[in-house]
């Protein structure tokens, strides 16, 4: 668990700067372009009391033959002028550096961005009256909404990461941080001493994380009320945030390797450096069917089908969803590249709105009491099918011994989708290897996100009436199905294969049909 000596504060500000131009150029009477160019410069967030720390780092520590010998350390680095240490109510241990003033990395301690120059452009072509092709291309910059950057204050508030047995607890809450001043030295200082903390930095030079996207569109009228569109889409994401480890111990050469996690480390008297970094990439493809009608006839309807594939280095900054928060082996970041947390592979949706064909003015009882009682009712619904998304194989702890929060297990080759799925062997546990002996000095093979959940089939359906009662006065009468089929839609299983009674194992649902009746009166 973590403990601080104090609560973090920081007054973050800044200001950002944005212009564009744009161009709409008719070329004929069937093309049209579009074209022009965003400028984005979001000043760094900087904080109003000096109340945050950075780490200033000039080498990762560790080149392609393992840990590099004399590579300068880390400083830990405060902006504004006076002692490092001011107003703080903790040190940090003899050893770790540490420098203040904003002649070092500036007083937001990252960089700006200069470069954030968007451009656009766009097609529409309609040679004949009932076709349209559509195309286009935009770069879009993704600006952070500055809690990475809060994490520079939480430095600051002498934050620390404690381990106690659960059997023999050894803090004490009067003390909280004696047996850290009894192991390690502050000179000069009789406070909390901080020896060896997870540091929560930003990578000084971090560009401006931004997104290309495109897309080719082809749109048929079949007829006065119905139209296809049928289109290809996709995006490439590039220095986009995640998390990753500096000072991470160097993975063992084999099982031969009896050198500690300290004699591994790039620089032993530092603890963990997590950083946030912008080394991410992504990428999206999706082929896309839409046909829709306008209303007619009493109906309208929405029928869409999107095949797509999404694919990353790391979902999110943070955990998302089951993604893993650090890389298992932050000196091979290519090792984490796989399924998006959100990949949506197939999706099947299909909206209607029916006007049935009772009462005045209608086909069927078009007269008398009997087209009052059945008149003017509406069916509704919205009906989804849709692949699962990935999941993570549970980690296995640091079998590695790699300072991180888990090892990945190793792949066997064997297909972990099983011959005959049933909610009792929803996975193939053989896919994967918690026992190999290999894991105890190296990374495991299996990549991220390689099981998929439970995809989801539903269906809603609704039966409304408007009863006009006197000129702005009605009555709105509502019968609402959710799940009307009553379709088990699994929720995912345990994904820890180091419990085979329940890996793979669906113990649940999600909601199953819920009626809903409303009535609103209107006036």
């Amino acid at each position: 668990s973590a403990r601080v000596t104090a609560m973090a504060d920081a007054l973050l500000r800044r200001t950002s700067y944005a212009a564009f131009i744009q161009d709409d150029w008719k070329i004929t009477t069937k093309l049209t372009l579009n074209i022009g160019v965003r400028y984005e410069n979001p000043r760094p967030w900087h904080d109003k009391y000096r109340g945050i720390m950075n780490v200033q780092l000039t080498n990762p520590g560790v080149g392609p033959n393992g840990i590099l010998p004399n590579a300068p350390p880390p400083i830990l680095t405060r902006p504004g002028s006076g002692d490092f240490y001011q107003g703080l109510n903790f040190h940090f241990a003899d050893g770790q550096l540490t420098q203040a003033g904003d002649q070092y990395m500036g007083r937001s301690l990252v960089n700006a961005d200069n470069n954030n120059f968007a451009p656009r452009i766009g097609l529409a072509y309609s040679p004949p009256d009932r076709w349209t092709f559509r195309a286009g291309f935009g770069m879009f910059y993704v600006q952070d909404e500055g809690n990475a950057v809060f994490d520079m204050a939480r430095n600051l508030a002498g934050r620390d990461l404690y381990i106690a047995s659960i059997e023999n607890r050894s803090g004490s809450l009067t003390a909280p941080w004696a047996l850290e001043q009894a192991s390690a030295s502050c000179t000069g200082w009789s406070g909390p001493c901080l020896s060896k903390p997870q540091v929560l930095a930003n990578i000084q030079g971090m560009r401006t994380p931004y997104v290309d996207q495109w897309l080719f569109n082809i749109q048929r009228q079949l007829s006065e009320n119905i139209v296809l569109e049928v289109g290809y889409q996709g995006n490439e994401g590039h220095k986009l945030e995640r998390f990753r480890l500096y000072n991470q111990p160097v993975v063992k050469s084999g099982p031969t390797d009896t050198r500690s996690v300290t004699q591994r480390t790039p620089w032993p008297q530092y603890g963990r450096i997590q950083e946030v970094d912008g080394g991410d990439n992504s990428n999206y493809h999706a082929l896309s069917e839409k046909l829709t009608q306008r209303f007619s006839n009493g109906l309208t309807y929405l029928i869409a089908f999107t095949w797509s594939k999404a694919i990353d280095d790391g979902s999110a900054l943070r955990t998302n969803s089951g993604d893993t928060l650090w890389p298992v082996n932050s000196y091979n970041l290519p090792a984490e590249r796989g399924l998006s947390q959100f990949d949506l592979g197939r999706r099947f949706v299909a909206s209607y709105v029916y006007e049935l064909p009772f009462g005045a003015g209608k086909p069927w009882v078009n007269q008398g009491i009997g087209s009052k009682l059945v008149g003017g009712w509406q069916l509704g619904g919205i009906v989804t099918f849709a692949d699962g998304t990935p999941v993570n194989v549970t980690q296995l702890g640091d079998t590695a011994g790699l300072n991180t929060l888990g090892n990945q297990p190793d792949a066997t080759g064997i297909s972990p989708v099983p011959a005959n799925r049933t909610a009792q062997k929803f996975w193939n546990i053989a896919a994967i290897d918690v026992t190999n002996p290999n894991l105890s000095y190296q990374p495991g093979n299996m990549g991220r996100n390689t099981l998929l959940s439970p995809g989801t089939a539903s269906g809603d359906m609704s039966l409304a009436r408007t009863i006009k009662i006197h000129e702005s006065h009605s009555l709105n009468v509502r019968f609402e199905a959710f799940n009307a089929f009553n379709h088990p839609n699994w929720v995912t299983p345990s994904a820890d294969a180091r419990n085979p009674a329940t890996f793979g194992v669906v113990t649940s649902a999600r909601a199953m049909r819920q009626l809903q009746f409303a009535i609103k009166y209107i006036f």
